[in-house]
């Protein structure tokens, strides 16, 4: 099971589950080709998001197509979409692939807002990360998993769902005031 996140600095602009020591999950996993990753991870995360507002499903199907754009672009396959689910929700997305590259991207995940400003805009790459890390509040990282189609480690690149039921709006609002 992922480890669970370190609150982000500033406050979430959702609420999410955080998964219990020693509670029950399951893990749904399929196999992306490459041609159309992004797509069909979109799709099949789109058709479990139950209860969340379509902005919010909107904002998350940009962070996985932009996860699994990365995969594609950055590292060898097979590459996996992962879906980790507690008490029939589903609380964490993740993307996996055949890289070794854990470390560097969770570092570019939590690297400084500053940071990001040296970024070109009009480059054609390099935002995928910061995209990831904003859409997110701060809920999101990368680890080392075994991949389940081959058994070969890899690199997990993951996301934690906002929960269905908070109004996402009071919540950015209560930040912003507080």
């Amino acid at each position: 099971m992922p480890p669970a996140p370190a609150p982000p600095a500033a406050p979430s602009a959702f609420a999410v589950r955080q998964s219990a020591p020693g509670r029950p999950y399951r893990v749904s996993a399929w196999c992306l080709l490459p041609r159309d990753a992004p797509r069909r991870a979109r799709r099949l995360l789109r058709s479990r998001l139950i209860g969340l507002s379509p902005a919010v499903v909107d904002d998350l199907e940009l962070v996985l197509s932009e996860l699994a754009s990365n995969a594609v672009t950055h590292a060898p396959g097979p590459y996996e979409l992962r879906i980790l689910y507690e008490d029939g929700l589903p609380i964490r997305v993740e993307v996996a692939d055949s890289g070794n590259s854990a470390r560097t991207v969770d570092r570019l995940l939590h690297r400084p807002g500053d940071a990001f400003a040296a970024v070109d805009t009009l480059a054609d790459g390099g935002r995928g990360l910061r995209i990831v890390a904003a859409c997110t509040g701060g809920w999101c990282g990368a680890r080392q998993v075994r991949l389940y189609g081959t058994g070969r480690l890899g690199t997990g690149v993951w996301f934690s769902l906002p929960t269905p039921g908070i109004d996402t709006l009071s919540l950015i609002a209560s930040a912003a005031s507080g």
